[in-house]
């Protein structure tokens, strides 16, 4: 018989063995358990937290989102404190302040500043290795047991700066840093505690928020350069161009910036062609080009972006010149005038000493001499006599103009707001007014407007006698000639309502637009980047109307502009900017006020012509007051349309 009880022995051992192995595995696991396992206190108060960051490399810069559920009530001046692990370090910079640190309480921003004030909690951030970060409520703030929180550190807050990249064809890009992550990681790798405590009087909530450094994956020898050239679209003119017109402005736009040139041929290599658009460098391009009646004009569009790419396809703004009209033109003036005694250049019958020499070129003299006649000029017959002459020599008016008279006609026309009142401003000085028909079209006529270059400028009154913004653009006009500025559209005007607003009380942006149109609205703080975009739908009038929650607003000055677009028709440039108040009322700037001291005036006029010719600088407000990157005649008419003295 085999003698089993070795066997028996030394399987029992192994089974003692496993269990003692299973034991310590099992004890090891319950002692990490209890380690990670947060106190009593942090289970009770403290729940569901994590910590995100947005860049987990070591000695990288990160931004924090700290999530939890609160299950406590925080009252008034309650705290909450945030210290990070050891070897991180809070980062002492301009680009780190109190606008990148936000609390959150159930999905909703709090207002918060340097100081605390009914409305406004605090902010106290120290700098260092490792740092810390205080956020205190206001005094008549508090939160709900129950409430999710998340703290924001970091540039990823809702007041938080972001670069801002301008581009100008005589410096080329230029890029104004925006704010940074707020912490700096530790060296060393694996895991961190991030230390959260909450005072209420006293320690009431705390919990370590576990976060782990991990070695970056690198993938050498990649190009993460963008590769995609710009889109070009919104061509103009689309459709015909009167047969007697000599110089057309057509335009584009596109969805970055770009510089763009046209060619007359097809197949033209955009590094070929020779011909620039005279306003180009930003997303709206255009350009004053010749035409001939009774053709087709065809120019071909290629554009290139600041990375360099540039378009390989041709891009079409294409539009016919009908045949000059026919016609017999008016006979010329009389040369003799009717006053008595003997002119230089005319004679007539009445009594009086002799007249006034007209000028070959019809532009002076006004007014016929004491009793004279009035003297022939460039075509038409001098005045009546008496006094004055009724009548410049070659029809010139002797009545004031916005602009010199002469043979040309400019023709003027767009869409607006159906059924308004659209007025036309000639170098910032009133021409007319016209009437829109109900679907928003019209047209004005300057006629007898000697040769040279003008900036005209068109706005339209809605209904709720709300003016528009003008919109501006300098044209040269030819002699002899009509010329024709088409799809001259005017922006949405914009009225707020209630102004100024307190802080969580709704506000509401209505206004006129493009009938039948998609108004978009960019909102947000002076001189900062919008923050919120609204989308709203214009009825067949125009009208639009919609009204938002200012929760979570700071204390400050807004801004909000719009622009239309109608699904398969016309479609607008975004207004200037509208100014209102919350909190307080709105501190409006003058954009013409160049140097901020409530005046339009000659000091103005030299920083104006400082920045000639260029994109304006760094000047604050803009020397380029309508933004279009270069400091030019359109400027200088809207600073003489606002001149105070």
């Amino acid at each position: 018989m085999t003698d089993t009880r070795g066997t028996i022995y030394e399987v029992m051992d192994i089974m003692i063995k496993q269990k003692a192995l299973v034991l310590s595995v099992f004890s090891s696991l319950m002692l990490w358990l209890f380690l990670l396992m947060p106190t009593t206190a942090e289970a009770v108060n403290i729940i569901e937290y994590k910590d995100v960051l947005s860049d987990s490399g070591p000695s990288e810069q990160s931004n924090h989102t700290l999530s939890f559920t609160l299950n406590t009530d925080l009252s008034p001046g309650s705290t909450i404190e945030v210290t990070p692990p050891a070897g991180f370090t809070v980062v002492s910079t301009s680009t780190f302040a109190e606008r990148n640190i936000e609390l959150y309480v159930n999905g909703t921003p709090r207002v918060s500043g340097v100081t605390a004030s009914p409305g406004v909690d605090q902010v106290d951030i120290t700098t260092g290795s490792p740092g810390f970060i205080r956020y205190t409520l206001a005094p008549d703030g508090n939160i709900s047991s129950g409430s999710r929180i998340e703290f924001r550190i970091g540039n990823h807050t809702s007041n938080s700066l972001a670069p801002v990249t301008s581009y100008s064809t005589s410096t080329g890009t230029t890029t104004s840093p925006g704010d940074l992550e707020g912490i700096t990681n530790s060296p060393d790798l694996g895991r961190h505690d991030v230390k959260v405590e909450v005072f209420d009087g006293s320690l009431v909530a705390n919990a370590n928020f576990v976060i782990f450094l991990n070695e970056k994956i690198i993938v050498p020898n990649v190009d993460t350069t963008e590769l995609i050239p710009p889109y070009r679209f919104n061509p103009a003119p689309t459709s015909s161009v009167g047969g007697t017109t000599l110089n057309v402005e057509i335009s584009l736009e596109t969805d970055e910036l770009a510089v763009c040139r046209y060619a007359t041929g097809a197949d033209v290599a955009y590094g070929s062609m020779t011909n620039t658009f005279s306003n180009t460098g930003l997303i709206y391009h255009s350009t004053v080009v010749s035409v001939v009646p009774a053709s087709t004009a065809t120019f071909y569009v290629r554009c290139i972006d600041d990375e360099g790419n540039f378009n390989i396809d041709d891009f079409l703004i294409q539009f016919v010149v009908n045949d000059v009209p026919t016609g017999s033109s008016t006979s010329d003036g009389v040369e003799d005038g009717d006053g008595s005694g003997t002119g230089n250049s005319g004679t007539g019958d009445g009594a009086g000493g002799g007249g006034t020499t007209g000028e070959s070129d019809g532009e002076e003299p006004l007014v016929g001499g004491s009793s004279g006649t009035g003297g022939s000029g460039g075509g038409g017959g001098g005045g009546g006599g008496g006094n004055t002459g009724s009548t410049a020599g070659g029809g010139f008016e002797s009545t004031d103009a916005p602009y010199r008279s002469g043979d040309g006609r400019v023709v003027i026309s767009g869409y607006a707001y159906p059924n308004s009142d659209v007025g036309i401003i000639v170098d910032g000085n009133f021409f007319d007014t016209t009437r829109s028909n109900s679907s928003g079209a019209y047209s004005i006529t300057l006629d007898e407007i000697a040769r040279g270059v003008y900036t005209f400028g068109v706005y339209a009154t809605d209904a709720s006698k709300v003016r528009s913004s003008t919109f501006s653009t300098s044209f040269t006009v030819s002699g002899a000639r009509t010329s024709a500025l088409s799809n001259i559209n005017v922006s949405p005007s914009i009225k707020v309502t209630p102004d100024p607003v307190d802080p969580g009380q709704s506000v509401t942006f209505s206004g006129y637009a493009l009938p039948n149109s998609i108004v978009t609205l960019e909102n947000g703080r002076v001189n900062k980047t919008p923050s919120q975009t609204l989308v709203v739908n214009a009825d067949s009038s125009g009208k639009w109307s919609t009204t938002e929650s200012t929760s979570g607003f700071s204390v400050d000055t807004y801004q909000v502009r719009a622009k239309s677009q109608q699904t398969d028709g016309q479609s607008t440039q975004y207004s200037k900017y509208t100014f209102y108040g919350v909190g307080r009322t709105a501190d409006t700037p003058l954009n013409a006020d160049l140097n901020r001291d409530g005046k339009v005036n000659l000091i103005d006029f030299s920083i104006l012509l400082f920045w000639w010719n260029g994109t304006g600088g760094d000047s604050d407000p803009p020397a380029d007051i309508n933004s279009d990157g270069t400091v030019s005649l359109t400027d200088f008419s809207i600073l003489l349309f606002n001149w105070t003295g």
